[in-house]
């Protein structure tokens, strides 16, 4: 009886390392097929034409031009309701540039070290504006300078097939969204300031 039952211990402990060893073979086997499909996805994703090259630069000089007013708002702006959407700019386009410096390495792309000089010229007009004048000219200078992003950016993707998912075009789309709803929200802000 005592070998009976050894005998049974020992099957049953065979077939449990079997299935575990079957288990792990499938999960090595469709980890591989994950990495390999990743591997192709970044490979196939590993270029831009010149005009999405020319693109990555200017959406750099527009989010740090975006970073650089919203700072100006934290520090100048004389309402909370200024210094809170300043502080969302430049926590936004903080990330955005983030995620454009990450890009430009996987597309081989040299950003800009400097802004464009209507961007930086948008800027210094900005921090020249009076104490008195400031909050007004922000919502004028911010809802501009979303304009001019929005069509930027509706020109860079009107192009691009919605099942280009390629991870600039990703980018681009979903940052020309944000920036219609942060133009949207500047425009009601700049409107509530007026009353």
């Amino acid at each position: 009886m005592k070998n009976l039952w050894m005998a049974a211990t020992l099957a049953l402990s065979t077939l449990a390392f079997a299935a575990c060893s079957s288990e792990t073979q499938e999960t090595d086997t469709t980890t591989a097929n994950v990495d390999t499909e990743l591997n192709t996805t970044a490979a196939v994703d590993s270029t831009l034409n010149d005009d999405k090259r020319a693109f990555m630069g200017k959406a750099y000089s527009i989010s740090t031009q975006q970073v650089e007013l919203g700072k100006l708002a934290v520090e100048k702006g004389t309402t909370d309701q200024i210094r809170n959407y300043g502080q969302q700019m430049v926590d936004l386009y903080t990330k955005k540039l983030d995620e454009l410096q990450a890009m430009s390495g996987q597309y081989s792309v040299t950003l800009p070290q400097q802004m464009e000089d209507d961007h930086a010229g948008r800027v210094q007009e900005l921090r020249d504006k009076n104490p008195e004048e400031f909050n007004r000219a922000y919502w004028d200078t911010v809802v501009e300078a979303h304009k001019e992003a929005l069509k930027d950016f509706e020109d860079n993707v009107k192009d691009i097939e919605q099942t280009d998912n390629t991870t600039f075009n990703l980018w681009a789309r979903n940052t020309t969204k944000e920036i219609r709803a942060q133009m949207e929200n500047a425009m009601r802000f700049r409107q509530d300031n007026k009353n």
